[in-house]
């Protein structure tokens, strides 16, 4: 039997067996029951040994860490998001909601609230780590055999089929600069042995409890929002420019205004004492503080880590019907707890007024809000501009998920099928809860009637506060029924072996119902955008796969499935692939596929999103004013409204490969890739828009008024309103390596090691106009979730030694470095005054080393240790991601942490 590429030394089926009688066992990527491990279909596998030997806490942080996944990919630490503090993988880049999450094969409720209120997910963190025995990653796309959602592949999590015994564990972490602690116990109990008793039951309970790190503890760009010591930018707020632009500062400003409304002369600080520091007249987001705002930096009010509470408790029941018949219950719940926080809430605010369908913006123009001549804290006598930021007030989110599964199936075997049903029952659900944002018609009472007071060190009273700044409660949940069959068996002997057939049909119900936050409908809330979806589906799906072993050395794979969805109709998706093995130490393979993916109802559903982005530059002004203002990266508003006309995306997706055994326990695989997304369900792109207005005739941009230093030119743009649309189309093609060794040192023990590389040859998106852009390896595309980056290469090297009770291992993880562009050959998105690109416009390569020790001291105690980040790498230093301050939380994270020192212990009784 040929065994090579990265699944063999994980999978390991012929532990206890002979090639000659060993167990079928399914495969993911296939229906088909099979003794072979090396599929046509590339298969990455990570076996409990290999989650254990990675060091980490969580299924989240072990998947996201594979070398597939890229931009798009869904870091727990960013918190402001609308899916703050959930974690979802974007493999090949092509966004989570392309990569589809299995649990047993199977599918779950994806998170209450869609990526950037679009695309949706299956949040990581709700799978339970003790209860995990193996997580197989399909990266060559399976629409064919699991559905329409996979177009850039399948993260399958395979838990635990049954467990006998009595074990507990217990962990705990701390970074190296001692915060971050991190403590965890779980159990598992199970008891009936299926051969001799004819059951099995088992329970698994896993709690963590995970403490903040503040950014404002860590070290030089990582620890202040001011990076030019280091050759970045200055982030920090408050400032007041030459030109009257300005943000809000913890002393306030005032800026008088005519009797229509509009500027009638400069900012004017309000009093109070500010460090000499905070008046640098360079500093602030513009590059220029001439008139002298006090500036202060957000970073003191960022969390590299948030605040999280975890309970996750799996338990599964197997009673023997027969010799071959099995029923099977499973109920998982996960529970969780976290809280944020960020800067204080501004007083004023753009966005899109839903309910009466306009732009309503209250910082200029006809909706701005105003302080009146006669408040107390007006010292100019004339009606002016508030601006002001509350120390004291940062704004808060406090995110409470629950996520149900509950499982209940028959599977055996008869009149020779395999076959397996079930009935699955999912959801998900997570409530929200607000504080510290601002109600603008409140304020506007408020302001008008003296009651709330601005200024340096003022508390407002908390009956006005309760008025102005109410708690914001919203929900959102997922839920999910369905019924599913499946069989297999094997049908006429060929020339290289028996051909295998399965089919298989399924039927599910989808509801979505996601919540808008309280007023954001009228716009009535500041700084905080809109987002709500609803909508329900039926979904209805064939599929067959047959193995056809042509002769000994050539098997072919043909697969077909059709989904009728109720919304919108009926597709059908091919897959064909080979394997060629010319000799037991050599194979060749391939796949074509085809896919699509149905909207979400967040795309064609009642719903909308107000949300905020980033745009590389603005045409207009950059060539005349070429202020940092308007030349480098700048947010804008982004407002996107459903659309009940938008079709699926479709995709082609191709793979080529060999599977080689050079000499004997060494193991390569070598895949090529490419997949082709058409008719991609694309939001407002405010960079494609503002770009080439003409080329989005549905589109809105909207300005703001002209700067007194530049009265000709429309004002800086606040924001984009567009639909939903078919938009353009994405390739991405690339290259995987997998390499595994095993060296037996005899008395001194066995060597093991690993190298998986990914390396993304080209990721290209054609706009709606016909307009090519080449992301790979840079910083864009800007407007996918995070701005996190495209890089080229990833790389993970494993290497590991064993010894009777011993193990060590060592893990280095490579990320390569990207051009500070949105583009190849873009223009750099930061530079300074005079137009020169900061950090010689590149973010660098990431490398860190983790570490891993295994000491089990006695038959039923065990000791890890391990310890991330083992040389204390620091975040390289990057100005333009707004997933946080000056470190990309997508790709770097463990350079904020920092070390990190992880001890748990496990006792079977």
């Amino acid at each position: 039997m040929f065994i090579g590429g990265g699944i063999a030394l994980s999978m390991q089926m012929a532990n206890a067996q002979s090639a000659g009688d060993m167990q079928k066992v399914e495969i993911t990527g296939s229906s088909i029951k099979r003794a072979e491990a090396e599929t046509i279909s590339v298969v990455q596998t990570l076996s409990r040994k290999d989650i254990e030997q990675t060091g980490k806490t969580s299924i989240a942080e072990v998947v996201r860490s594979i070398s597939a996944d890229n931009n798009g990919s869904i870091s727990g630490s960013f918190t402001s998001g609308f899916a703050g503090s959930a974690s979802g993988v974007s493999l090949r880049g092509l966004s989570v909601s392309s990569t589809l999450v299995l649990i047993n094969g199977r599918r779950t409720a994806p998170y209450g609230f869609g990526d950037d209120g679009q695309r949706s997910f299956v949040d990581l963190n709700s799978i339970p780590l003790d209860a995990v025995d193996r997580i197989d990653i399909l990266k060559d796309g399976a629409s064919a055999i699991y559905g329409s959602d996979a177009i850039a592949g399948v993260v399958n999590v395979i838990l635990r089929q049954n467990y006998v015994g009595k074990t507990i564990s217990a962990s705990t972490g701390i970074s190296g600069e001692r915060d971050g602690n991190v403590n965890s116990i779980s159990g598992a109990v199970g008891f009936g042995d299926l051969q001799a008793d004819k059951y099995n039951v088992f329970l698994t309970v896993d709690a963590k409890q995970q403490k903040r790190i503040d950014q404002n503890s860590r070290e030089k760009w990582l620890g202040q929002a001011d990076a030019r010591p280091w050759g970045g930018r200055d982030q920090r707020n408050g400032h007041t420019s030459a030109g009257n632009a300005g943000g809000s500062s913890f002393l306030g400003t005032l800026r008088p205004v005519n009797a229509a409304g509009a500027p009638n002369g400069n900012v004017t600080n309000l009093p109070g004492s500010c460090d000499p520091i905070n008046l640098d007249p360079a500093g602030g987001t513009l590059h220029d503080n001439s008139r002298g705002g006090c500036l202060w930096d957000p970073v003191d009010y960022a969390t590299v880590q948030p605040e999280t509470k975890n309970l996750n408790v799996f338990a599964r029941g197997t009673l023997a019907l027969g010799e071959t018949t099995r029923a099977y219950a499973e109920v998982g719940v996960f529970k969780s707890e976290a809280k944020t926080y960020t800067t204080p809430s501004s007083l004023t605010g753009a966005g899109f007024d839903l309910v009466n369908a306009r732009v309503n913006n209250t910082s200029t123009g006809p909706d701005q809000l105003l302080m009146p001549a006669n408040h107390p804290d007006n010292i100019l006598g004339v009606a002016a501009r508030p601006r002001w930021a509350d120390a004291s007030r940062p704004r808060a989110s406090d995110m409470e998920s629950t996520v149900t599964r509950i499982l209940a199936g028959v599977k055996g075997n008869f009149a020779d099928w395999d076959y397996d049903t079930g009935v699955l029952y999912a959801e998900s659900k997570t409530d929200k809860t607000q504080n510290g944002y601002y109600r603008t018609s409140a304020m506007r009472t408020a302001l008008n009637n003296g009651t709330f007071r601005i200024g340096k060190g003022v508390i407002n009273n908390a009956d006005v506060l309760a008025l102005i700044s109410p708690t914001l409660y919203n929900s959102g949940i997922t839920k999910s029924t369905s019924f599913d069959f499946k069989a297999s068996r094997e049908l006429m002997e060929l020339p290289g072996g028996k051909m295998g057939i399965a089919v298989g049909a399924e039927y599910r119900k989808e509801k979505t119902d996601s919540q808008a936050t309280p007023f954001t409908d009228t716009n009535d809330i500041a700084g905080l955008g809109y987002s709500a979806s609803k909508g329900s589906r039926d979904v209805t799906a064939l599929y067959t796969e047959l193995a056809v072993p042509i002769l000994k050395t050539v098997e072919l794979q043909f697969a077909l499935r059709s989904d009728d969805y109720s919304d919108y109709g009926r597709s059908t998706t091919p897959k064909v692939g080979f394997k060629f093995t010319p000799n037991s130490t050599l194979a060749f393979r391939g796949t074509y596929a085809e896919g699509f993916r149905a909207p979400s109802a967040a795309e064609n559903g009642d719903s909308a999103v107000a949300a905020f982005t980033s745009i590389a530059n603005d045409p207009i002004r950059c060539p005349v004013t070429k202020l940092a203002a308007d030349c480098s990266a700048q947010s804008v508003g982004a407002i996107t409204v459903g659309n009940k006309n938008i079709k699926p995306e479709e995709s082609k997706s191709y793979s080529l490969g060999m599977v080689i055994e050079p000499i004997k326990n060494v193991n390569l695989s070598v895949d090529l890739w490419q997949i082709v997304r058409t008719g991609e369900i694309s939001g407002s792109d405010p960079g494609a828009v503002v770009e080439n207005a003409a080329g989005y005739p549905d589109a809105e941009i909207v300005r703001g008024e002209a700067t007194t230093n530049f009265p000709n030119l429309p004002g800086q743009i606040l924001m984009v309103k567009a639909p939903y649309l078919n938009a353009g189309e994405t390739k991405t093609s690339g290259v995987d390596l997998d390499l595994r060794g095993r060296l037996n040192l005899g008395n001194n023990g066995k060597l093991t090691s690993g190298v998986t590389v990914t390396y993304m040859k080209e990721f290209t998106r054609t706009d709606a106009a016909g307009t090519v852009y080449e992301f790979a390896g840079t910083h864009g595309d800007v407007n996918l979730s995070g701005n996190g980056g495209t890089p080229k290469t990833k790389v993970r090297f494993v290497l590991g030694w064993e010894n009777g009770p011993f193990q060590i291992t060592g893990n280095v993880n490579y990320v390569s470095s990207i051009s500070n562009t949105n583009q190849v050959g873009g223009e750099c998105l930061d530079s300074d005054e005079a137009g020169v690109a900061l950090l010689n416009c590149r973010i660098a390569s990431f490398t860190t080393l983790d570490t891993f020790g295994k000491w089990a001291f006695s038959k039923n105690f065990e000791i890890t240790a391990s310890v991330s980040n083992l040389l204390n790498k620091k975040a390289p230093l990057d100005v333009q991601t707004y997933g946080r301050i000056n470190y990309n939380p997508s790709l770097h994270q463990t350079g904020a942490v920092g070390r990190y020192f992880t001890l748990a212990g496990r006792y079977t009784f």
